[in-house]
């Protein structure tokens, strides 16, 4: 049986490990899984108080 290149093999979708979680399958986009790794890092916890600070001094 042919397979075609741009089709996955499996229907289990991807395995995704996320720091404090077990390994898990997702069908989750990698931007999305990427975008959440940010939100939970150090960076993300920074850019998330200085973007409620600026919202807070705005209006």
């Amino acid at each position: 049986m042919y397979e075609r290149a741009n089709k996955k093999a499996s229907t289990q979708g991807r395995s995704v490990k996320l720091p404090g979680k077990a390994a898990q399958h997702s069908e989750a986009k990698p931007i999305d899984i990427a975008r959440e790794l940010r939100a939970k890092s150090e960076l993300g916890r920074r850019e998330a108080k200085l973007a409620a600070a600026e919202a807070k001094l705005g209006g």
